[in-house]
């Protein structure tokens, strides 16, 4: 029996995002997989949740980047 290969492999790494462009797999930061998880109804606010990153996880958010996200995704 094989298994199915994952749709999603998250990893933290430049080399990482490296060997990934050398395949042509596609990459997404925390940011993209909150968004993600938005528009799928998993998340009720991308800023709670970027603010939880800030705040309990110690992630670095450019102001602007947290901006440009509540605009597009409009909850600002």
């Amino acid at each position: 029996m094989t298994r199915p290969r994952p749709d999603v492999l998250l990893l933290d790494e430049a080399e990482a995002r490296r060997v990934a462009g050398l395949y042509d797999l596609p990459v997404t930061g925390i940011i993209g997989l909150l968004i993600q998880a938005k528009r799928e109804g998993l998340v009720a606010s991308l800023a709670e949740e970027m603010n939880r990153l800030r705040e309990q996880g110690n992630f670095r958010i450019h102001d602007a980047l947290y901006r440009r996200v509540l605009e597009m995704e409009k909850e600002e």
